[in-house]
């Protein structure tokens, strides 16, 4: 699906009897306007950077292609926005291959690992999707062509009156959990429900939950620190599998030269956004600490080996991912293998030479 501002021109045109030149420069006119379906607002770190991603795609075709935004859902929401790009309603779109079962198998296997850096994750998902076979294969018989990746950086554990500092603290606990975290903590005595993030501040106000696994931005955005007291930095994992996917008509039905842009620019998205996320948590924790209007959360140092137990835990939830893959017939061992030695590549990288951003 494209949709190329010539023919609005036309239409402008002939209507109105307006000169091409009242209304667009002919590079404008020319330019193919790639729909982008976002199903977050237009605000935030994560909507910053699909402004910086327009901007770029601007320049770097010398204008001969943009994004056409739709923010909000308001074009394909969350739950359907990779079976949306599939089937053409967009170009592009921001997708969770949760959403979309038995589809992504392989790009979901990011999430197996409890892995807490950001640039290390996000690197290591973007190249097991833009090399691997299995993962390139699987994606292109859902007709999508993978272009980059986002993360919610490392989770942590909110709570409102009582400080976890140990994993005895979570016994009697009723916490807003998801995914591997929910074995993990239930299995030292925690009880887990589920509770979108919007409405994690009307249930900790309520008293409906004691805390609530978190991020240090999403704790700011809802401000849920004008409720809660305490944060434990335990720096479990963060969610990989989460990207942007593009139509894979439309790719391929680019120039050679534009389909290498948009290889090169979805790499480079990567990077961009693991920058701003690892600077985002690192100031956002900062200021939660120092306080916001009045509210200050305190930080709390697990004690050791609270960490290295949850990760445990939730790393055992691979057992589901595996019997996935196994459905496809697909090779888990391998394929999980892989992400595996990508991981100890980057993180050597990082361990020799640091974050790109700082070199």
């Amino acid at each position: 699906m494209r949709k190329v501002t010539t023919g609005l021109l036309a239409v402008a045109v002939a209507v109105g009897g307006l000169s091409a030149s009242a209304v667009w420069s002919n590079a404008e006119a020319e330019m193919q306007m790639l729909r982008f379906a976002e199903f977050a607002p237009n605000r935030g770190t994560r909507a910053g950077a699909l402004q910086w991603l327009d901007s770029e795609l601007r320049e770097r075709s010398d204008g001969a292609l943009g994004l056409d935004i739709v923010w909000g859902g308001a074009l394909l929401g969350a739950r359907d926005a990779a079976q949306g790009v599939s089937d053409g309603v967009a170009d592009m779109a921001s997708i969770v291959p949760v959403y979309a079962p038995g589809r992504l198998v392989v790009y979901e296997a990011v999430d197996t690992v409890q892995l807490p850096d950001e640039w290390v994750g996000m690197m290591a998902a973007y190249e097991l999707m833009t090399t691997h076979p299995a993962a390139i294969e699987e994606a292109n018989s859902f007709n999508l062509h993978y272009f980059g990746n986002y993360t919610t950086g490392p989770t942590q554990l909110l709570s409102r009156d009582k400080p976890i500092t140990s994993l005895e603290d979570l016994d009697g606990l009723t916490l807003r959990a998801t995914g591997a975290f929910v074995p993990a903590l239930e299995a030292h005595g925690a009880s887990t429900v589920s509770v979108s993030q919007p409405k994690v501040y009307e249930a900790l106000s309520n008293g409906s939950i004691d805390g609530s696994t978190t991020y240090y931005y999403v704790v700011k955005a809802y401000k849920q620190h004008e409720i809660a007291n305490y944060i434990t930095g335990v720096d479990l994992g963060q969610t990989l599998a989460f990207g942007i996917a593009m139509n894979l008509e439309t790719y391929q039905d680019l120039s050679a030269e534009h389909q290498a842009l948009i290889d090169e620019l979805g790499r480079d998205f990567t990077l961009h956004v693991a920058e701003l996320m690892h600077a985002s948590r690192t100031e956002t924790k900062a200021e939660l600490a120092a306080g916001i209007d009045g509210h200050a959360i305190e930080m709390i140092e697990p004690a050791a080996g609270m960490r290295e137990a949850l990760v445990e835990l939730a790393e055992q939830d691979a057992q589901r991912w595996i019997d996935k893959a196994g459905e496809k017939d697909l090779d888990a061992d391998g394929i999980r293998g892989a992400f595996l030695e990508l991981i100890a590549k980057y993180d050597a990288e990082h361990e020799a030479q640091g974050y790109p951003w700082d070199r």
